[in-house]
């Protein structure tokens, strides 16, 4: 069984990875796309992303017996 430090440290980093991978789908929409949606798009899709790698992280996380 893991410590409650290491539970607490495990959730900040997928936290962590799932915002940089938000934050990079957003940084690549608006550098791919130019201003060609509106401004809130790239940052939608951004954060959409984020949620998503974090709900799998979570559900990889169940797998592993705990």
């Amino acid at each position: 069984m893991a410590s409650d430090k290491m539970k607490a440290l495990a959730g900040f980093g997928k936290i962590v990875l799932a915002l940089a991978i938000g934050y990079a789908i957003a940084y690549m929409w608006n550098d791919t796309r130019a201003g060609l949606d509106e401004w809130y798009v790239p940052y939608a899709a951004g954060a959409v992303a984020a949620v998503m790698v974090f709900l799998l992280l979570s559900k990889l996380n169940k797998g592993s017996g705990d």
